[in-house]
Protein backbone atom coordinates (compact mmCIF):
# COMPACT_ATOMS: atom_id res chain seq x y z
CA UNK A 1 0.00 0.00 0.00
CA UNK A 2 1.28 3.38 -0.44
CA UNK A 3 2.75 5.17 2.58
CA UNK A 4 0.23 8.40 1.50
CA UNK A 5 -2.76 6.03 1.57
CA UNK A 6 -1.38 4.06 4.56
CA UNK A 7 -0.74 7.64 6.96
CA UNK A 8 -4.56 8.75 5.26
CA UNK A 9 -5.99 4.96 6.74
CA UNK A 10 -4.01 5.75 10.20
CA UNK A 11 -5.09 9.52 10.64
CA UNK A 12 -8.70 8.14 10.02
CA UNK A 13 -8.74 5.06 12.31
CA UNK A 14 -7.29 8.13 14.58
CA UNK A 15 -9.56 10.08 14.65
CA UNK A 16 -12.49 7.61 14.97
CA UNK A 17 -11.27 5.81 17.70
CA UNK A 18 -10.31 9.41 19.50
CA UNK A 19 -14.12 10.62 18.88
CA UNK A 20 -15.39 7.32 20.21
CA UNK A 21 -13.83 6.67 23.13
CA UNK A 22 -11.43 9.87 24.09
CA UNK A 23 -7.90 10.19 24.19
CA UNK A 24 -7.23 8.66 27.42
CA UNK A 25 -9.93 5.75 26.48
CA UNK A 26 -8.07 5.14 22.91
CA UNK A 27 -5.13 2.83 22.63
CA UNK A 28 -2.64 2.47 19.84
CA UNK A 29 -4.14 -1.18 19.61
CA UNK A 30 -7.91 -0.06 18.59
CA UNK A 31 -5.99 2.49 16.45
CA UNK A 32 -3.83 0.03 14.86
CA UNK A 33 -6.89 -2.27 14.30
CA UNK A 34 -9.38 0.29 12.88
CA UNK A 35 -6.29 1.03 10.70
CA UNK A 36 -5.48 -2.53 9.75
CA UNK A 37 -1.94 -2.34 10.52
CA UNK A 38 -0.01 -3.56 13.13
CA UNK A 39 0.66 -1.98 16.71
CA UNK A 40 3.96 -2.86 15.87
CA UNK A 41 3.79 0.06 12.13
CA UNK A 42 1.93 2.40 14.04
CA UNK A 43 5.01 2.78 16.98
CA UNK A 44 7.72 2.72 14.49
CA UNK A 45 5.61 5.26 12.19
CA UNK A 46 4.89 7.88 14.62
CA UNK A 47 6.45 6.60 18.56
CA UNK A 48 3.47 7.41 20.80
CA UNK A 49 -0.13 8.34 20.46
CA UNK A 50 0.67 12.05 20.99
CA UNK A 51 2.28 12.20 18.18
CA UNK A 52 -0.17 10.00 16.05
CA UNK A 53 -3.02 12.49 17.60
CA UNK A 54 -0.97 15.31 16.15
CA UNK A 55 -0.01 13.68 12.87
CA UNK A 56 -3.72 13.36 12.08
CA UNK A 57 -4.55 17.13 13.24
CA UNK A 58 -1.95 18.28 10.67
CA UNK A 59 -3.64 16.25 7.84
CA UNK A 60 -7.43 17.55 9.30
CA UNK A 61 -5.08 21.14 8.34
CA UNK A 62 -3.92 19.79 4.81
CA UNK A 63 -7.29 18.32 4.39
CA UNK A 64 -9.38 21.53 4.91
CA UNK A 65 -6.66 23.82 3.38
CA UNK A 66 -6.62 26.04 7.06
CA UNK A 67 -3.88 27.37 6.47
CA UNK A 68 -4.34 29.14 3.26
CA UNK A 69 -8.27 30.22 5.02
CA UNK A 70 -6.46 32.97 7.20
CA UNK A 71 -4.86 34.78 3.87
CA UNK A 72 -5.35 38.46 3.77
CA UNK A 73 -6.90 39.11 -0.10
CA UNK A 74 -8.71 42.39 0.96
CA UNK A 75 -12.22 41.27 0.14
CA UNK A 76 -13.74 41.12 3.51
CA UNK A 77 -16.49 39.45 2.66
CA UNK A 78 -14.68 36.60 0.69
CA UNK A 79 -12.35 36.31 3.23
CA UNK A 80 -14.59 35.76 6.31
CA UNK A 81 -16.32 33.58 4.18
CA UNK A 82 -13.54 31.55 3.02
CA UNK A 83 -12.66 31.43 7.06
CA UNK A 84 -15.75 29.95 8.14
CA UNK A 85 -16.46 27.43 5.19
CA UNK A 86 -12.85 25.74 5.87
CA UNK A 87 -13.86 25.76 9.73
CA UNK A 88 -16.90 24.22 8.80
CA UNK A 89 -15.29 21.74 6.49
CA UNK A 90 -13.28 20.72 9.45
CA UNK A 91 -15.77 20.96 12.25
CA UNK A 92 -18.48 18.60 10.18
CA UNK A 93 -16.03 16.28 9.39
CA UNK A 94 -13.91 15.69 12.58
CA UNK A 95 -15.84 17.61 14.56
CA UNK A 96 -16.17 14.56 17.23
CA UNK A 97 -12.43 14.42 17.42
CA UNK A 98 -11.62 17.44 18.10
CA UNK A 99 -14.05 18.00 20.52
CA UNK A 100 -12.74 14.72 22.14
CA UNK A 101 -8.98 16.47 22.25
CA UNK A 102 -10.20 19.96 23.75
CA UNK A 103 -12.23 18.60 26.68
CA UNK A 104 -9.20 16.35 27.41
CA UNK A 105 -6.38 19.00 27.04
CA UNK A 106 -6.70 19.85 31.05
CA UNK A 107 -5.89 16.21 32.18
CA UNK A 108 -3.49 15.56 29.37
CA UNK A 109 -0.57 18.12 29.11
CA UNK A 110 1.04 16.32 25.80
CA UNK A 111 -1.99 17.35 24.24
CA UNK A 112 -1.62 21.12 24.39
CA UNK A 113 1.65 20.14 22.08
CA UNK A 114 -0.52 18.79 19.35
CA UNK A 115 -2.36 21.69 18.99
CA UNK A 116 0.28 23.85 17.76
CA UNK A 117 -0.28 24.12 14.21
CA UNK A 118 -4.13 24.90 14.74
CA UNK A 119 -3.39 27.37 17.22
CA UNK A 120 -0.95 29.06 14.99
CA UNK A 121 -3.80 29.40 12.18
CA UNK A 122 -6.32 30.71 14.65
CA UNK A 123 -3.97 33.32 15.73
CA UNK A 124 -3.19 34.03 11.87
CA UNK A 125 -6.49 34.26 11.41
CA UNK A 126 -7.06 37.14 14.24
CA UNK A 127 -3.92 38.76 12.41
CA UNK A 128 -6.86 38.41 8.89
CA UNK A 129 -9.02 40.42 11.04
CA UNK A 130 -6.58 43.50 13.25
CA UNK A 131 -5.92 43.74 9.34
CA UNK A 132 -9.53 44.82 8.62
CA UNK A 133 -9.93 46.69 11.76
CA UNK A 134 -6.90 48.65 10.98
CA UNK A 135 -8.23 49.30 7.23
CA UNK A 136 -11.67 50.38 9.39
CA UNK A 137 -14.04 47.78 7.82
CA UNK A 138 -14.75 45.98 11.09
CA UNK A 139 -14.81 47.84 14.53
CA UNK A 140 -12.47 47.81 17.27
CA UNK A 141 -12.25 45.22 19.76
CA UNK A 142 -10.00 42.03 20.22
CA UNK A 143 -9.54 40.12 16.92
CA UNK A 144 -9.60 37.16 18.97
CA UNK A 145 -13.25 37.85 19.77
CA UNK A 146 -14.22 38.89 16.82
CA UNK A 147 -12.93 36.30 15.20
CA UNK A 148 -14.66 33.85 18.04
CA UNK A 149 -17.97 35.83 17.36
CA UNK A 150 -17.28 35.14 13.59
CA UNK A 151 -16.65 31.24 14.08
CA UNK A 152 -18.98 30.88 17.41
CA UNK A 153 -22.31 29.95 15.92
CA UNK A 154 -20.61 27.69 12.90
CA UNK A 155 -19.35 25.60 16.13
CA UNK A 156 -22.49 25.49 18.10
CA UNK A 157 -24.48 24.57 14.90
CA UNK A 158 -21.93 21.82 13.85
CA UNK A 159 -22.20 20.40 17.16
CA UNK A 160 -26.17 20.59 17.56
CA UNK A 161 -26.48 18.49 13.82
CA UNK A 162 -24.56 16.14 15.78
CA UNK A 163 -26.17 15.85 19.32
CA UNK A 164 -29.74 16.04 17.62
CA UNK A 165 -29.99 13.48 15.01
CA UNK A 166 -33.60 13.70 15.31
CA UNK A 167 -34.76 16.81 14.34
CA UNK A 168 -31.41 18.85 13.71
CA UNK A 169 -30.69 21.99 13.17
CA UNK A 170 -30.59 23.14 9.31
CA UNK A 171 -27.29 23.89 7.94
CA UNK A 172 -26.09 27.36 8.45
CA UNK A 173 -26.60 29.59 5.11
CA UNK A 174 -22.54 30.98 5.53
CA UNK A 175 -23.36 33.56 3.03
CA UNK A 176 -26.20 34.93 5.44
CA UNK A 177 -23.89 34.62 8.22
CA UNK A 178 -21.01 36.61 7.01
CA UNK A 179 -23.46 39.22 6.04
CA UNK A 180 -25.11 39.50 9.32
CA UNK A 181 -21.78 39.47 10.80
CA UNK A 182 -19.84 42.06 8.69
CA UNK A 183 -23.53 44.46 9.79
CA UNK A 184 -23.25 43.73 13.41
CA UNK A 185 -19.47 44.35 13.37
CA UNK A 186 -19.09 47.58 10.85
CA UNK A 187 -17.30 50.58 12.77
Amino acid sequence: MPKILEDEQIYRAVMQIVAERGYAGATTKQMADAAHVSEVTLFRKYGSKQQLVKQAISSIIDQTDLVSAAQYTGNINADLTRIIQAYEDSAVRHGGFITALFSEMSRHPELVDSIDEPLNIFLAMGELIARYQEAGELQKGHPLHILAALLGPVMYTSMMRKAIRKNPLPPLDLSTHVTRFLKGHLP
